[in-house]
């Protein structure tokens, strides 16, 4: 199947949401307490990603005939805020050329950050991230750290 990527825009909040909120309940609520299963659903809820695409976060979708696919998300410059795909895409390279392009939108950046839920964490170190420590919950909510270097600073750097 082949995906068209375009930027999100306000109008895309609903859609958004609608793709987010089932994948979060059966891939991440699993690892979660019952209060970070809460909080989880709560930041993936329409207003909340209407808040995100208002907010210092963008976000790009994939699409193809059958609607949404995907979505990927950068916090600031370089946080992996969100990268979901729709269970009828998943296993196809969708996540990967999701990622792609957010690395040819974003690349002066020199890495990365994510925190990976436990389902997600074989994807991220697939794409080249590195956990920066085991499993941690906060707030109830089970995530891993995770880091991906494309281009080390060194002491002396303008940047």
């Amino acid at each position: 199947m082949s995906y068209h990527i375009r930027v999100a825009t306000a109008a895309d909040h609903d859609a958004i949401s609608a793709l987010l909120l089932p994948l979060v309940e059966k891939f991440i609520a699993p690892d979660c307490s019952a209060e970070g299963t809460t909080l989880l659903l709560g930041a993936m809820q329409p207003q909340a990603i209407l808040g995100y695409l208002h907010g210092d976060y963008r976000y790009w979708l994939a699409e193809d005939a059958a609607g949404l696919g995907g979505v990927i998300a950068v916090k600031g410059h370089n946080h992996l805020y969100h990268l979901f795909v729709a269970e009828r895409a998943q296993g196809q390279g969708l996540a990967r050329q999701l990622w792609s392009h957010l690395l040819a939108e974003c690349q002066d950046q020199d890495e990365f950050t994510v925190n990976a839920s436990l389902f997600a964490l074989p994807m991220y170190q697939h794409l080249g991230f590195v956990a920066e420590q085991g499993p941690r919950e906060r707030m109830g909510i089970v995530d891993v750290p995770m880091r991906l270097i494309l281009r080390p600073r060194f002491a002396g750097d303008k940047r």
